[in-house]
């Protein structure tokens, strides 16, 4: 489980962390923990699979949103008609820069969230036609006095 500092506020109710010296949401914090060399990737804040969050302004929050490969796009829309969900893509998707490999991870803090089944659905599917997936488990760091 990874620790990350409280930013001691929140984003449409989501609380922010502070990491690198940057205020940002969890989701960002962990993408950039989890980037491998020649990886890319991109938090998946919404249901659509055109573009997605690579980054966020502290000043007046707010994301940083760019396309997605299509390659990810179509593999994710492929995804999506498999598993007949319309909803369960997990948090962050990471390719390689030449596009031979991808993979997917749910973001979780788990004194407070867990994976719902739509979400277990899509990475159970994902991971049955060869795409790696993982949990990344995160907490707020705590400090004895």
């Amino acid at each position: 489980m990874t620790n990350f500092e409280p930013a001691n506020i929140k984003w449409w109710n989501k609380p922010l962390v502070k990491y690198n010296g940057q205020i940002v949401p969890a989701e960002l914090a962990v993408l950039k923990c989890v980037l491998r060399p020649r990886e890319f990737g991109v938090w998946m804040n919404s249901r659509g699979l055109k573009t997605a969050v690579v980054g966020f302004r502290d000043k007046y929050p707010r994301t940083i949103r760019e396309p997605i490969p299509e390659m990810v796009s179509n593999t994710l829309n492929r995804l999506y008609k498999l598993t007949k969900l319309k909803n369960g893509c997990p948090d962050l998707v990471i390719w390689k820069d030449n596009g031979e490999s991808m993979r997917l991870v749910e973001v979780k803090c788990p004194h407070w969230d867990r994976p719902t089944p739509e979400q277990n659905k899509f990475l159970k599917t994902a991971e049955h036609i060869g795409i790696g997936v993982s949990i990344f488990e995160w907490q707020f760091a705590v400090h004895s006095k």
